[in-house]
């Protein structure tokens, strides 16, 4: 058999290669195939264009007939896409992490939240969480991003040029004022897929868990045939 292939969704902007991100060297043990989707920058995917809707399925498509057993996006914000671009290929799609949401919610104790970790809260909204089929009047959320940050400025660039200890200290920084406003929450999901490279420090510094588009990767190529 065939070792099973990742396809991924990319942005327009140079994807981000350090170590931990999805484009750096060892975040994944199984090939990875990457496409680009034509006009589908940084800006306009969490700006919510739906203009790129179509190159999105074009280019799962095209994924799936280079042989990729599973494809997912490398911004959280094409999740908008879900349903459209599973219905159009016949493999395991997960465009974002959010789907994680309902699974992480039942997994924490009656009462407490699960705070979701996202690139610009101000974008992100219900249409999204409802691509990922729940919405958050069935589920207790809290919602932060770092927008503001040097961290969120250079990731708009089309070539990013960020460093990766800056990026783990903002989201740091975001999950520490989260959990100071919202001490209820129980566990992470981390929206933006830049984040997985914080996974463990923040597990580490707050001792809750956190699901990111890492281990969703991972999941999605197990379950696929």
């Amino acid at each position: 058999m065939a070792e099973k292939t990742l396809g991924i969704l990319e942005l327009e902007n140079e994807p981000v290669k350090h170590p931990g991100f999805l484009a750096g060297p060892g975040t994944f043990r199984f090939p990875v195939k990457r496409v680009k989707v034509l006009g589908a920058t940084a800006r306009k995917v969490t700006e919510g264009d739906k203009s790129v809707k179509h190159e999105y399925i074009k280019c799962a498509r095209q994924l799936e007939s280079e042989g990729v057993s599973a494809i997912i996006a490398n911004c959280g914000f094409a999740g908008v896409f879900q349903a459209e671009v599973s219905a159009a290929v016949s493999i395991p799609v997960a465009l974002s992490s959010l789907l994680f949401v309902p699974f992480v919610a039942q997994t924490v104790p009656l009462g407490r939240k699960v705070g979701i970790l996202t690139y610009d809260a101000s974008k992100l909204t219900e249409d999204h969480f409802e691509a990922a089929g729940w919405s958050s009047t069935d589920i207790d959320i809290s919602v932060a991003g770092i927008e503001g940050s040097d961290s969120w400025r250079r990731l708009l660039e089309p070539v990013p040029d960020i460093e990766p200890t800056e990026l783990i200290k903002d989201v740091m920084n975001t999950v520490k004022a989260l959990l100071k406003a919202e001490p209820s929450i129980a566990a992470f999901v981390f929206e933006c897929t830049g984040f997985p490279i914080a996974s463990e420090a923040v597990r580490r510094e707050t001792g809750l868990r956190v699901a990111d588009c890492v281990g969703l990767a991972k999941m999605l190529i197990e379950m696929s045939s």
